[in-house]
């Protein structure tokens, strides 16, 4: 059977002609429009976050084949001519977007909420930001890391990293083995299992150093590579212009890539994040393969039309803008995802178009630096070191107030308008101006001491204090920690010994702990709860044991999972851990003291407004103030109940303490702070009030003078 003329079969035809590809253009536009549309959380798109997959194997197929296409030419590749148009390429849209976002922040959030964006600027400007949000424990489909307009610069670092390491790898091919393309078929396979393998191992302990590691998501940049190889080495039918060419097989493959993306890019599907990026890039390779080899395939024509192709040529940028300018969106509107979305697609493509046109276009086609490359690469860095280190900071950083003042809560108001209206001592205090000169950098730092735990090999590493008087031992999580200050001074003046066994995000029920513990958080977790009531306790010889933890209720608290992680059923686990715990202590000799729920500014639960952000946008006391609910978290229920069960078991609360002036609670006590954040009140604050949380304890019995 003969093909067509304009379709030509050899057995070596050599490497295929290479160009310019609208339809590649295309796909690029396709995933900057659909990716706003899932920042924007608009119904419907909710998983489609799979199309920065496609990027990452369309990246890897692109370069590819630029990078082979110069060695084909020259014989070689230039490393610093490579380099080079990296960074006239990235880095200049890069800086100006980070800068520009910046100064864009300095009018419109306060000092506090600036102050956890210097990092995720300057990680975002050196490529090192999906790195910086594993060590910030972020979770990219979470609430909080929405309020990061550098969020997005996760997937470019990955890209940058690999972009650094990618040349070397084929120097070395062609170098060693440039006549055996198998060669290097067989390194990037050898690489793509790796990556496989770490993806899969580490989404069962920690999803998200998963999603963001570059180690995780190598695999799909070296898909591409793949891709693009065997098509150059394997694929003998060309057209006339000596291309690779699939009509029929290259159409049913883009179709079935379209499909693809369809069905894993909404809930039509459930599956874990993990699966469905390792399934997108099965997809994306479906969907690059059949556009690049059949070009009048529909799927094709329709990636290949004029607007998504100009699109496709601006994408870089609107995937640098579209990110912040949702944010600032959401900041001023109170509005549906799709009328954000609609909104920012026009001014991302507007912000886009004005980065390609007068400052990346001059700069990536610029002759003059053409012929040098090792300083323009040095140039580049440079300026972004430099605004990372001279710029950002002091933008970030300044104490200068928003230009959106804080909008007092409706029921705030109210309570602010009674008091008033009573004319009590409480009203002029809320009529205060907020204290000027806070040191928001140090208030929200103001956690207590680092992890303090032990094992049962060394239970001596969890002493803090060395007294004469009754053994105390504190367990818990980040809210055992703003207390740890407290009971260490406590201690000291009364003369008691004490130990701690305190984790952030680690409950103190046995067998429990919170899903947003991962990785070394994690392991630190098992480590210091699993054997700890059974073997480490006894050996301490404890008097009381104080046990703190973060509130736990119907939508209070993040969820848990049992030591194998699996997710529990919170009423029934969590009272029948709550009660094996107190039985536990009971066993090792030991009095349990069970601090109930301690209130944040929107209740129980992590939600509520930031204190910082509020005292540093409002003009009065009162415009901060906190109501607290009048319904109790369910977790103070299991403590209520475990503590009648057993005449060694005791509840307290610390409420008091932390709103003196209940119903009312003051977001300044005394001149000092009392939130920190939304659910964590400072541990100055409490070690300031230590004296009303020793009579606290003392009224459950077990603590005498």
């Amino acid at each position: 059977m003969s093909l067509p003329t304009t379709h030509r079969r050899s057995a070596h035809p050599g490497p295929p002609r290479w160009s310019y590809r609208p339809e590649l253009d295309g796909m690029r536009a396709s995933g900057a429009l659909v990716i706003i549309f899932f920042h924007a959380q608009v119904t419907g798109f909710s998983s489609s976050f799979v199309v920065l997959d496609m990027f990452f194997v369309l990246s890897g197929f692109v370069v590819t084949n630029v990078v082979l296409r110069e060695v084909d030419a020259k014989g070689r590749l230039a490393l610093g001519a490579y380099y080079a148009r990296r960074v006239r390429r990235l880095l200049p849209a890069a800086v100006a977007t980070v800068v520009g976002t910046s100064l864009v922040f300095l009018l419109l959030a306060s000092q506090p909420e600036r102050f956890e964006l210097v990092r995720q600027a300057q990680s975002a400007l050196l490529y090192l930001a999906n790195w910086q949000f594993i060590a910030d424990g972020a979770d990219y489909f979470a609430g909080d890391i929405r309020e990061s307009p550098f969020m997005h610069f996760w997937s470019l670092s990955v890209e940058e990293q690999y972009y650094i390491f990618f040349p070397l790898l084929v120097i070395a091919w062609h170098r060693w083995g440039r006549s055996r393309p198998r060669v290097l078929l067989g390194v990037v396979g050898a690489l793509m299992a790796a990556s496989v393998t770490a993806q899969v191992l580490h989404a069962r302990v920690d999803p998200m150093r998963a999603y963001f590691g570059t180690d995780t998501r190598l695999f799909q940049l070296l898909a591409g590579v793949a891709l693009a190889v065997a098509l150059r080495e394997y694929a003998l039918s060309r057209d006339a212009d000596g291309r690779v060419a699939w009509p029929r097989l290259g159409s049913a493959l883009a179709t079935a890539g379209a499909l693809g993306f369809v069905v894993l890019g909404t809930e039509l599907v459930g599956m874990s994040v993990s699966n469905r990026n390792l399934l997108a890039t099965v997809v994306s390779l479906a969907l690059v393969a059949g556009a690049y080899t059949a070009p009048a395939a529909p799927v094709a024509r329709f990636l290949a039309l004029p607007a998504m192709a100009f699109l496709g040529r601006i994408s870089y940028g609107m995937y640098l803008w579209h990110w912040p300018v949702i944010v600032v969106l959401e900041r001023l509107l109170d509005a549906p995802g799709l009328v954000v979305a609609a909104l920012t697609v026009p001014l991302t493509i507007g912000l886009a178009q004005f980065s390609h046109y007068f400052l990346e276009t001059p700069i990536r086609t610029g002759r003059p630096l053409d012929r040098v490359h090792w300083p323009v690469v040095g140039t580049g860095l440079a300026v972004s070191v430099a605004a990372a280190v001279v710029v950002v900071p002091p933008v970030l950083e300044s104490a200068r107030t928003p230009a959106l003042a804080a909008t007092a809560r409706p029921a705030a108001t109210t309570v602010v308008s009674e008091r008033a209206e009573s004319g009590d001592r409480l009203a002029e205090q809320l009529r205060r101006p907020v204290p000027r000169g806070l040191d928001f950098r140090r208030i929200g730092k103001d956690r207590g001491p680092a992890v303090t735990r032990c094992e049962p090999d060394d239970p001596g590493a969890c002493l803090v204090v060395d007294g004469d008087g009754p053994h105390v031992v504190l367990v818990g999580d980040s809210h055992a920690r703003m207390l740890t200050p407290a009971f260490t001074t406590l201690a000291r003046e009364r003369g008691f010994r004490l130990s701690a066994n305190v984790v952030p995000a680690c409950p103190w029920p046995h067998g429990l702990l919170s899903d947003k513990a991962r990785g070394a958080n994690r392991d630190r977790c098992l480590e210091s709860r699993d054997g700890f009531y059974q073997r480490t306790l006894p050996q301490l010889d404890a008097d009381v044991v104080v046990l703190v933890n973060a509130p736990r209720g119907d939508g209070v608290g993040e969820a848990l999972v049992d030591y194998r992680g699996r997710e529990v059923e919170l009423p029934g686990a969590f009272a029948t851990a709550v009660d094996r715990t107190v039985r536990l202590v009971e066993r090792a000799g030991a009095k349990a003291v069970m601090v109930k729920g301690i209130i944040g500014t929107g209740g129980w639960g992590p939600d509520g407004p930031d204190p910082l952000d509020c005292l540093a946008r409002a003009g009065t006391q009162g415009e901060c103030v906190v109501v607290p609910p009048q319904d109790r978290p369910l977790s103070d229920s299991y403590y209520r109940v475990a503590a009648g069960s057993s005449a060694a078991a005791a509840t307290v609360d610390l409420n008091p303490v932390v709103c003196p002036d209940h119903p009312t609670c003051r977001p300044v006590v005394g001149g000092q702070v009392v939130w920190r954040n939304a659910d964590h009140v400072t541990a100055s604050y409490l070690e300031e009030h230590r004296d009303e949380i020793w009579q606290a304890l003392r009224g459950t019995g077990f603590l005498e003078e």
